[in-house]
């Protein structure tokens, strides 16, 4: 069950959120432009065509076409949840590694556009992520329990396509927020003797947090 709280993030700032937006949406859009970005939680795909674990940003075709920043994002998870796109919509791989979803039989165009941002991949000596995350009262995750205070992010790995620290913190975030009962979701797990959570069944591509200070 979600739980309301507040929670912080103090050097990373970010939002956790399952395929949802990273960045705040807009309710309209005036014209045809940027609709901020769009977290996809795992390696997905829509009618065969691929979209790799990470951040996308999004563009429309505008609300003067009848499609808003809000409606976008609702899209977007829907076909992402079904995988596949609602009767009536395409779905194409572009040049540029652009994804184009468009809705057919209208005019003006109605579309709009998901491309992948290109995440740093973090190196072997900065697995230790910069600043610490406060959580702000003892919780748990499932049976990981955790304390009030700061902790410190590290990444398992420096090779995991998709994952560094602003989006360990974000997963983290996400998790605390959903207060899941041990059962995170896909594709993530969880050791919690070493809290650490990782995707599928390799330890590697994950994170691990750990208390620091009194």
């Amino acid at each position: 069950m979600i739980k309301t709280r507040g929670l912080l993030t103090l050097s990373l700032t970010v939002v956790a959120v399952a395929a949802l937006p990273v960045a705040a949406q807009a309710a309209t859009a005036k014209a045809a432009g940027s609709c901020g970005q769009f977290r996809v939680m795992h390696n997905d795909h829509i009618n065969g065509v691929s979209f790799p674990y990470g951040l996308y940003n999004m563009v429309n075709s505008g609300a003067s076409t009848g499609i808003s920043c809000a409606q976008t994002t609702k899209y977007m998870q829907q076909f992402l949840d079904n995988d596949k796109v609602a009767s009536g919509w395409t779905v194409k791989l572009l040049s540029g590694q652009r994804r184009r979803f468009t809705k057919l039989h209208t005019k003006p165009t109605v579309d709009f556009q998901a491309t992948p941002v290109a995440e740093p991949t973090p190196s072997a000596s900065s697995l230790n992520c910069a600043g610490t995350f406060r959580v702000m009262h003892n919780d748990h995750i499932g049976a990981m329990s955790l304390q009030a205070g700061e902790y410190r992010i590290a990444l398992n790995s420096a090779d995991t396509p998709g994952l560094n620290c602003r989006s360990a913190s974000n997963d983290f975030s996400y998790f605390l927020a959903a207060d899941w009962s041990g059962d995170l979701p896909r594709p993530w797990k969880m050791n919690v003797s070493a809290k650490s959570f990782y995707m599928n069944d390799n330890t590697r591509d994950g994170f691990n947090v750990k208390r620091v200070g009194g």
